[in-house]
C-alpha cells in the first residue's frame, strides 16, 4: 500500500515551480516547449513561461520561447526579452505596447552564436 497523501502527490508534481529549485536546462526547455504550444495566445505563453521560469535569465528564456512560438521569427532575442520585461513589470498594456513598437523597429546583427534566432 502507497502511504502517501494527495497532498504529497500534488506537492510532488509541483515542485519544479517551487523556490529554490533548479532543473537541468534540458528540462526546462522540454516545460516551455510545452507551455508555449499549449497557449495559443502570445502574452499567456510568455507570461506562464515567464511566471514558472524565474530563475533562469531573461536572456535565455527569449531565446527557449523564440524557438517554439513561429510568431516570434521577426522578432530579436533582445526584442522577446524586452517583451518579457514588459509582461513582469507593465502587464498586458506593457506588453501590447512594446509588441507594437519593436514590430517596426530596424532589426540588429549579431548575438550568440550557439542561439537559434
Amino acid at each position: 500500500m502507497d502511504a502517501t497523501s494527495p497532498d504529497d502527490d500534488a506537492a510532488d508534481t509541483l515542485a519544479w515551480v517551487l523556490p529554490g529549485r533548479r532543473t537541468a536546462p534540458a528540462e526546462a526547455l522540454k516545460r516551455i516547449q510545452l507551455l508555449c504550444g499549449a497557449w495559443p495566445d502570445l502574452h499567456a505563453a510568455m507570461l506562464v513561461v515567464l511566471a514558472t521560469h524565474q530563475e533562469l535569465p531573461r536572456d535565455m528564456l527569449a531565446a527557449a520561447i523564440k524557438q517554439f512560438r513561429a510568431d516570434l521569427d521577426a522578432y530579436t532575442r533582445e526584442d522577446v526579452v524586452s517583451l518579457l520585461t514588459a509582461i513582469w513589470n507593465g502587464g498586458k498594456s506593457g506588453f501590447d505596447a512594446v509588441l507594437r513598437t519593436r514590430a517596426n523597429s530596424p532589426k540588429k546583427g549579431g548575438g550568440l552564436s550557439w542561439v537559434k534566432e
